[in-house]
């Protein structure tokens, strides 16, 4: 199942929630939990809001789902803005408030995620040519006495092979 997680500020939380005939409210669970030594700590139940908040620093609340779409608040964004993970991929929107006038907050919602797993398709065909250009990337043996600081580990390679041959044909 996929799952999205949506991080806002407060009002454009207050909205959807208001707004969306499907939004169950779910606060969650505690953001931190008592350690051995009596000190609070991140609790690691919720993943993504233990990543978020060791990642940014902050605390996020959670505030309720539409389906596996979960929502949270994060007081200190003022501006607005929506935020989405998916896959461990962030994706940053400024908030419509034309289009969710006009055709209501759940269309607004499906766009994005449209938007996004396009965006994601975008961001992994661009991750694996760039794999690939790495790969075509021909080696130089001669680099690390033209420019010892740009050896490359294929360069490197490069000049052992050579250094190999030359050894056999001696």
């Amino acid at each position: 199942m996929i799952s999205y997680n949506i991080v806002t500020n407060y009002k454009i939380n207050q909205l959807i929630k208001s707004s969306s005939k499907y939004y169950k409210i779910n606060l969650g669970l505690s953001a931190t939990t008592e350690s051995n030594s009596s000190d609070r700590v991140y609790n690691q139940k919720d993943e993504f809001a233990y990543f978020y908040n060791t990642t940014y620093r902050t605390t996020i609340m959670g505030q309720g789902s539409i389906g596996s779409i979960k929502f949270y608040t994060d007081h200190y964004i003022k501006e607005d803005k929506i935020a989405f993970y998916f896959k461990n991929e962030e994706f940053i929107f400024d908030f419509d408030f034309k289009i969710v006038k006009e055709k209501g907050v759940d269309f607004y919602l499906g766009h994005l995620i449209k938007t996004i797993e396009t965006q994601y398709a975008d961001r992994l065909k661009k991750k694996e040519e760039e794999k690939e250009v790495k790969k075509t990337v021909k080696a130089d043996a001669e680099k690390i006495f033209k420019n010892p600081g740009a050896v490359s580990y294929e360069d490197l390679k490069a000049y052992m092979e050579k250094q190999r041959v030359e050894r056999l044909k001696s």
